[in-house]
């Protein structure tokens, strides 16, 4: 996998801006202002947004790969494991959680009852809102597609220590409490 800043780009908005944070430095804090990264470091191939990014994608790649037999998406996954670990829930919660948008959430939902995984129920607690939970089917898809997660990060982390995947972890949920 190539950076895109090493194709010899030049000229674009992105360079442009890339070039001017490189030189200004980026300052990010709080109530004290902390000089993260200077000119040095700020190198785009090694910018720890971009490589959180490039683990993402090829944990959502790889996933995709050994989902694939049980014709399930990547973002139906998401779906299934969300409601496999906290059954019931609403399709407004669901979208809140994974950052999607209500159309197209139901048109998801839509797509997972007519393959019988989830189904809607009438709320307990509010009669116009429904709530979903998977099905008997739902939740054998759920415990294959988290065997498949497993699978997939035993792949990504081979060759990690112990100590260093606890590291990892731990680092990001450090960075997670900073949002």
């Amino acid at each position: 996998m190539t950076c895109p800043a090493q194709l010899g780009s030049t000229g674009s908005a992105l360079d442009e801006a890339s070039n001017a944070l490189m030189q200004s430095g980026m300052i990010i804090g709080g109530n004290l202002a902390t000089k993260i990264f200077d000119r040095k470091e700020l190198d785009p191939c090694n910018a720890l947004d971009y490589l959180v990014g490039k683990v993402r994608a090829a944990i959502l790649a790889a996933l995709d790969q050994e989902i694939q037999p049980l014709d399930i998406t990547a973002a139906q996954y998401a779906v299934i494991v969300n409601l496999g670990n906290a059954q019931p829930g609403s399709i407004a919660t669901l979208c809140k959680t994974l950052s999607y948008d209500p159309g197209a959430m139901t048109r998801m939902i839509d797509r997972l009852e007519r393959k019988y995984l989830v189904k809607r129920l009438q709320s307990l607690d509010d009669r116009r809102e429904k709530t979903l939970e998977l099905t008997e089917a739902g939740f054998a898809i759920y415990l294959k597609i988290s065997e498949c997660n497993a699978n997939v990060l035993r792949r990504l982390l081979e060759g990690f220590t112990q100590e260093e995947i606890k590291k990892l972890k731990s680092l990001m949920h450090k960075l997670l409490a900073n949002t």
